[in-house]
């Protein structure tokens, strides 16, 4: 019992050292409450481009959705199960599915096509994994599939690097491996195994990457703290502080039914979504116990050094995540027209002026639409509003 407790602390130790001393930003979040998103001074600009889809409900803004660049990959998790390829203008270029596979038997289901996929944006790359049978299809942007590999443990996420090698997340209290996070090579074959975790709490999975250019953001459902993958490296780069409800040392000591109970009675963050760019990091958070459920967007302006807490109308949900960040500073989401002509309706929300281009275009638009929101940094506002005061002050004295 002795060494099974110094175990447990001893990993305890590396995981919470490792996030205290190293994090390079700290997010203090004391309480569940924020300004309204929707009235952020970040916000700046406001665009869409409606989804050219023939019938209403084959897209749905609940879907996973990823982007590169000016085309956006789309899962159809319900039906279809294929990935939709969309252009800039909201064309529908292709539909990327795995071929299903014909079984013997008629009373035996086909299996299904896969409910997991990521886009590989370094070699422009479609790839779709199959819980069935632990495979990935791959495919070019085009649908034509290019080779198919298995993997040995089933990932709650999986990213594929510029290296070409994958990252692969666990979540918490896996039974198959005691690793959040397993390197695997182009063929799928384990080469490493990072962030180990003893548990017994109940079992947490979770969307955990996100890709950039140089680098590939990690972060977990249930976490405190979000890292930046190099190559071999995984470096933290801002750590929460979730004051009172930040999870005990001694969460994993529990069993799953205890750990569950404890999050729902005393209140827990959970975090969706970790995006950055060169100038901001944006991060989807939800809070939630028995009585109460909150929607965050957290953007962190990396010129002002500023922390920007809002919450959103959970009852409505018309935004939900940004699901990627452009490097035009454009946080991108699947949203419901339906959804923002209620947000314009409600008594409790005021719609600023920004939003008022987009809302006669909205009347008419029932099937998702691509909307963008730019924000701009309150160092460049400042900037801004002082060189529009020193024009003032000469155009005064002037005259």
């Amino acid at each position: 019992m002795v060494k099974r407790g110094l175990i447990l602390i001893l990993g305890f130790a590396c995981i919470y050292g490792l996030r205290s001393l190293s994090a390079q930003t700290r997010i203090h979040i004391p309480e569940p409450y924020g300004d309204s998103f929707i009235e952020s001074e970040l916000i700046s600009e406001i665009s869409f481009i409606a989804l050219q889809v023939e019938r209403y409900g084959i897209i749905m803004p609940d879907m996973e959705m990823r982007v590169d660049d000016d085309e956006f990959f789309i899962l159809d998790n319900k039906s279809a199960q294929c990935v939709y390829r969309f252009d800039n203008q909201g064309n529908l270029t292709n539909t990327i599915c795995e071929k299903k596979i014909a079984t013997k038997s008629k009373n035996e289901p086909e299996l299904k096509n896969p409910v997991e996929f990521n886009i590989d944006i370094y070699n422009k790359r479609v790839e779709l994994y199959n819980f069935e049978n632990s495979t990935i299809s791959r495919f070019d942007y085009n649908g034509t599939e290019i080779d198919q590999i298995s993997f040995t443990s089933n990932p709650s996420d999986f990213i594929r690097s510029k290296t070409g090698d994958y990252w692969i997340y666990t979540g918490w209290n896996n039974t198959e491996t005691q690793y959040r996070l397993l390197k695997a090579n182009s063929k799928g074959s384990i080469t490493g195994r990072r962030l180990r975790l003893i548990s017994r709490c109940a079992a947490t999975e979770g969307f955990a990457f996100y890709a950039r250019q140089n680098s590939i953001l990690f972060w977990e459902l249930l976490g405190s703290t979000v890292y930046n993958i190099l190559d071999k490296d995984i470096l933290p780069s801002y750590s929460f502080d979730f004051g009172i409800y930040k999870l005990p040392l001694d969460y994993h000591y529990l069993d799953g039914k205890e750990s569950f109970e404890m999050l729902n009675q005393k209140g827990y963050y959970s975090m969706k979504k970790y995006l950055e760019n060169d100038n901001f990091a944006y991060f989807f958070l939800n809070f939630n116990n028995n009585n109460q459920r909150e929607m965050f967007h957290i953007i962190y302006d990396k010129n002002s050094k500023q922390t920007h807490i809002y919450t959103e109308n959970a009852g409505l949900g018309a935004f939900d995540k940004a699901q990627a960040i452009t490097e035009n500073d454009e946080l991108v989401f699947l949203v419901l027209p339906r959804k923002i002509r209620q947000l314009m309706s409600n008594d409790n929300d005021y719609m600023p002026m920004v939003f008022s281009g987009i809302m006669d275009e909205m009347k008419t638009l029932r099937n998702p639409v691509v909307l963008k929101i730019k924000l701009s940094s309150s160092s460049d506002q400042q900037f801004e509003k002082e060189n529009e005061n020193e024009e003032l002050e000469q155009y005064y004295f002037e005259e």
